[in-house]
């Protein structure tokens, strides 16, 4: 198949929810999520902080896999320690014949990613300060699993959380409303960080809106 991200939902300089799996040097399995950024059509890059098993795996073994999927169980087992091995398929690498790869029985769709370029960095924001490591990589390879698969951007939900809570807004107390313009305001920095024209486009006008309504949201 040609290497071309969009046939999975992804396009060039927008940032997309994923699952990673990767496999330790001794074979054990492991998957965590990850915002994954699409730098070209067969590019992408990854930041992962110090520390994780999933940055050991791909320092080491130098690929890995990206799972597309909008399973919520797959996400929360990946979040709050790792996918049991019986939601994964072990396959063999193209790169080298002593390494394995794994990926999702139920996921959409899944890239094999090479390593490419690796940078060492440091984030910092208003919940802490920490090393980190920039993983730029080559999709070598696409596997579609199921009709018209599409990588999660948290934008899209975001702006639905937000359009809810504007059809309440009017309805609800001074402390509920304060909460209502403090999540617009969470969902505003994340939409303008992750989403399309679209996403943005539309979230300023729902701001705009609010504005019109004598509410506080600068």
């Amino acid at each position: 198949m040609e290497i071309d991200l969009p046939k999975v939902g992804m396009y060039p300089g927008q940032q997309y929810e994923t699952i990673i799996t990767s496999i330790s040097k001794d074979g054990k399995t492991n998957a965590a999520p990850f915002g994954v950024f699409c730098k070209k059509e067969n590019n992408i890059m990854c930041r992962i902080f110090k520390g994780s098993t999933t940055l050991e795996n791909i320092l080491n073994e130098e690929e890995f896999i990206i799972n597309i999927t909008n399973n919520p169980l797959m996400f929360t087992l990946a979040t709050i320690d790792t996918i049991p091995e019986e939601y994964l398929i072990i396959i063999n690498s193209k790169e080298r014949e002593d390494k394995k790869l794994a990926y999702l029985t139920n996921g959409e769709a899944y890239l094999i990613a090479k390593v490419t370029k690796v940078s060492e960095g440091l984030r910092e924001d208003n919940i802490t300060k920490s090393g980190l490591f920039a993983i730029n990589a080559e999709i070598v390879e696409i596997k579609i699993n199921s009709p018209n698969p599409k990588a999660f951007n948290r934008a899209i939900h975001e702006l639905i959380s937000s359009l809810v809570n504007y059809t309440r807004i009017d309805l609800v107390d001074k402390e509920k409303q304060k909460e209502f313009l403090d999540k617009f305001k969470e969902s505003e920095r994340i939409i303008k960080k992750v989403g399309n024209k679209e996403e943005k486009e539309a979230i300023n006008i729902l701001k705009n809106q609010l504005i019109a309504k004598n509410y506080k949201v600068d």
